[in-house]
């Protein structure tokens, strides 16, 4: 046994002690340096440990810091303050049957009796690192991965307190979500700045390296990917497809999934995110079926994409291969599967009534560019508005070419403070009328049109002015609908057909109002070709309702404001003769009928009176349709939520509840309403444009499902309550009704 004299020196086992026994020596080693990812720090117990004969501890009596020497350097992991080294003999036999004694160097745990092999020029700490770390149970600073710690930590996303388990596997998940969810790069982790803080939040957290990143991001995907999958399995969902480009000119396709989850919240998940060769119909429709079969999506209400023939040759290749699909596919055969991008074709018939206000546009664009051109430029409009007294908090803004609502916009504003660019126009040699009549390159969306300098257009005249007051009046329309077409958290199908209505009669008034100013003035000319230039355009997209997808009217009839009475008084309105009105109102009611059938749950096994139990089956099948059209309608409010009012009175109509969660789903746009407006294409950035597509893919999907809401059950189960609602209704009918006159309902509106 060691002893430690008062003066700190060990005495140990002499040589011949150390001969004649084959038990393990250990020499003295001390802890040094930190390392990137040190352990917990733990207080080191004062351990006496056995020395060889050939190294003994001398301590200065005086207190003095010891004199260097050439002993054993210091360790320089911390793993050392965990484990002990030692040296053991062992007995060998060499081959003429002599036995020798040879040295091993191991080092064991300070906790348990576990050791391992030491040698510095074989070994390393790894398995030392690990056993501490992951094995070692009497390791007091090891937290079993069941007892970590909870903490109680607000949820800004829901505004509610949370608890939450701490530990390595949840800062990981943690560190992968936001990298994913802000779009950083991967390389971010191992950025100096990065480590440093994390550090200094906790530093037990070891920083992943950005190869363990990206493998463990995969792994997330892949994982989400399936709980993804299995929450659409039991839906039917409607799609959107669009085109994207990378900085190199790859093109992508998007394919979102659109659905309405059992507690009647509106859900968009994008779904894949992969390169397409070209944009032929057969391409897209191929890969719209190797998709929706990697999904084990077979269940399709609608495709939403934009006018391209390439689209619609794709959907057909994808219908003729779903007909095959069996399990209800196809609904109605797929007669109604495509719907056209609406805030696509809205955008071409805007472009076209901008054509005919170039030139007053492009004046007040130079007048607007001029004064946010400096500092000092807008402290001169600034000082104009002043003194015509406008009382505006805003300014104006320039607009950006390619995205004809912020060209709105900037008209808008611009209008409000007319009279201050009419005053900054009062001294002709002024600067602002001298900047006028300077050149300028003759560029046009970025595209060199010449080599030749061209005049700006401007200052703007009152004639100007005028167009872009009348312009900005009419514009309102379609810039109100198109926002309202392409929101992706709330539906819009159902307001679609009277929003299309709106943008017609506003391009008819227009062309009233300029039919009946008598003197045709320059003015007037121009805003009555851009109306008929419009008309032309709108007319072509959906002046025949029969090319407009019945789906759109169908929803409008789910909508408890309007129901069919409503769409019977628009296509009144529409129709010179009322026949045609009553029966294009029969068709969608057919449809409706054929829908109900559809979605119709099937029967149990008949009893014995088949013939009686089928006849009132018919009966109530054409009497929950008949009884919602005939109920009372709601008020038109614009507060009115479509999904609330389905989720309280579904169990009163739980046929076409289920039709109206899947049709109210319809997305009526392709593009989320930030991008609708362009008329540019869009592009993937940089960072990702540097990735592998399936990086690019996981990424883009991964980010959409981590930022959008948890999904509820789509299972729906009736409760006790609503099934004996189900069960009165039936008796009430059958009880008022005979065999004999038992037949089935007409529809009533």
């Amino acid at each position: 046994m060691n002893e430690l004299n008062p003066f700190g020196e060990v005495h140990g086992p002499t040589n011949s002690e150390v001969g004649s026994s084959s038990a393990s020596v250990s020499t003295s080693a001390s802890a040094s340096a930190s390392i990137s990812t040190p352990l917990p720090n733990l207080p080191i117990p004062q351990t006496p440990t056995q020395n060889t004969p050939h190294a003994q501890t001398q301590l200065q009596p005086s207190g003095l810091p010891p004199l260097p020497h050439s002993g054993p350097r210091r360790e320089k992991s911390e793993v050392w303050d965990h484990f002990e080294r030692y040296e053991e003999v062992v007995e060998s036999v060499k081959e003429d049957g002599s036995k020798y004694a040879t040295t091993k160097k191991r080092a064991r745990c300070k906790y348990c009796t576990m050791s391992y092999a030491a040698d510095s020029t074989r070994n390393g700490t790894s398995n030392l690192r690990k056993h501490i770390e992951n094995l070692c149970k009497k390791y007091p600073g090891r937290v079993p991965k069941d007892k970590r710690q909870k903490l109680l930590s607000f949820d800004q996303d829901h505004g509610v307190l949370t608890s939450t388990m701490h530990g390595k596997e949840e800062w990981l998940k943690a560190c992968v979500e936001m990298v994913v969810m802000d779009e950083m790069p991967f390389s971010v982790v191992e950025g100096k700045g990065f480590r440093r803080f994390c550090n200094s939040l906790n530093p037990n957290f070891q920083v992943p390296s950005r190869r363990t990143l990206v493998r463990r991001f995969m792994a997330m995907y892949d994982a989400m990917k399936q709980k993804l999958k299995e929450e659409l399995a039991p839906h039917r969902v409607c799609l959107t497809t669009d085109t994207w480009t990378s900085v190199q000119n790859i093109n992508y396709m998007v394919i979102t999934a659109h659905f309405i989850d059992g507690d009647w919240n509106l859900h968009k998940r994008i779904l894949n995110f992969c390169v397409i060769s070209n944009h032929k119909g057969n391409s897209i429709g191929k890969l719209l079926e190797s998709c929706l079969l990697d999904w084990d999506m077979k269940k399709i209400l609608t495709i939403t994409a934009d006018n391209a023939s390439s689209n619609t040759k794709a959907i057909d290749y994808l219908k003729s291969k779903m007909g095959h699909w069996g399990n209800g596919s196809l609904l109605l055969e797929g007669k109604y599967m495509h719907i056209r991008c609406c805030a696509h074709i809205v955008n071409l018939i805007v472009r076209d009534g901008l054509k005919k206000l170039e030139k007053s546009i492009l004046c007040i664009r130079n007048a607007v560019k001029y004064v946010r051109s400096s500092p000092k430029r807008l402290e001169d409009f600034k000082s104009c508005v002043k003194k015509e007294q406008i009382e505006c908090k805003g300014l104006v803004v320039l607009d950006v070419p390619t995205r004809w609502n912020s060209t709105y916009m900037m008209l808008e504003a611009s209008l409000k403070f007319e009279k201050a660019f009419w005053r900054m126009g009062e001294d002709d040699e002024g600067p602002y009328i001298s900047w006028f009549g300077e050149d300028e390159p003759d560029v046009e969306d970025g595209v060199v049109m010449s080599h030749y300098p061209r005049k700006r257009e401007g200052p703007p005249t009152n004639e100007d002015w005028n167009n872009a007051r009348t312009f900005v009046n009419f514009l309102k329309v379609f810039y109100d609908a198109t926002l309202k077409m392409s929101v992706t958290l709330h539906p819009a199908s159902h307001t679609t057909f009277h929003d299309l209505i709106a943008m017609e009669e506003e391009i008819e008034d227009l062309l009233m109002e300029e039919e009946e100013i008598l003197s045709e003035t320059q003015t007037s000319k121009v805003l009555k070709d851009m109306a008929l230039n419009m008309k032309m355009k709108f007319k072509k997209y959906w002046g025949d309702l029969d090319k407009l997808n019945q789906m759109l009217m169908v929803a409008l009839v789910l909508d408890p404001r309007y129901k069919l009475g409503n769409l019977e008084f628009i296509l009144k309105s529409r129709f010179e003769n009322p026949e045609d009105a009553v029966k294009k109102k029969n068709e969608i009611k057919e449809i409706l009928k054929k829908l109900y059938e559809e979605y119709a749950m099937p029967p149990p096994p008949p009893p014995p009176s088949t013939q009686k139990t089928q006849a009132n089956d018919v009966v109530v099948l054409e009497h929950e349709i008949d009884r919602y059209i005939t109920d009372p309608i709601e008020d038109v409010v614009d507060e009115f939520d479509v999904l609330k009012w389905w989720k309280l009175n579904g169990v009163k109509y739980p046929g076409l509840a289920l039709i109206a969660k899947d049709v109210l789903a319809i997305p009526v746009s392709t593009v989320a309403s930030e991008s609708c407006f362009s008329t540019g294409g869009r592009v993937i950035n940089s960072f990702r444009a540097s990735l592998t597509p399936k990086i690019v893919e996981a990424l883009i999907c991964s980010q959409n499902w981590l930022r959008s809401d948890d999904i509820s059950s789509l299972q729906y189960e009736p409760t006790i309550q609503e099934m004996e609602f189900y069960e009165s209704i039936e008796l009430d009918i059958m009880s008022s009704s005979t065999p004999s006159t038992i037949a089935p309902t007409t529809f009533q509106c």
